[in-house]
């Protein structure tokens, strides 16, 4: 399956998602509707499974993000370089992984749920690591 195209499912769902909330309801005063956040701990439909997980993703890779740039500061100019390439693998490791892992739902309604969920539970493994490096370099 195509990273593409499960992101792009993704993120249809995503834009879906925002495009309803700035719909007018049908009610006569025309108030704008404000749906409610789903219960994330169990998501129930598939739009409240491509929230939670584009959610529980931005959070992981927000995290990643700040312990990447801690990090850098620390290592010596070849650790740089190192960590710089480990990081763009790593990247495009995930990416594969979660191919596969969606790739038993293609063509249906749980591989983009499932493409997020991934990302985000491989991410936070990354922030294991990174967390470890960051510890390292601080001693």
């Amino acid at each position: 399956m195509k990273n593409s195209i499960v992101w792009a499912t993704f993120t249809a769902s995503s834009l879906l998602l925002a495009a309803g909330l700035l719909l007018p309801s049908q009610a006569s005063n025309n108030r704008v509707k404000i749906a409610q956040q789903p219960n994330c701990k169990s998501p129930q439909t598939t739009l409240d499974m491509n929230v939670c997980s584009t959610q529980e993703f931005k959070a992981a890779d927000t995290k990643l993000n700040q312990l990447y740039q801690q990090l850098l500061p620390k290592i010596n100019t070849k650790q740089k370089q190192r960590l710089v390439t480990a990081q763009r693998t790593w990247v495009k490791f995930r990416d594969e992984t979660c191919d596969y892992e969606a790739g038993k739902f293609e063509g249906g309604t749980l591989a983009a749920p499932t493409y997020g969920y991934c990302k985000a539970r491989v991410t936070k493994e990354r922030i294991k690591d990174l967390e470890g490096y960051l510890e390292q370099a601080s001693l």
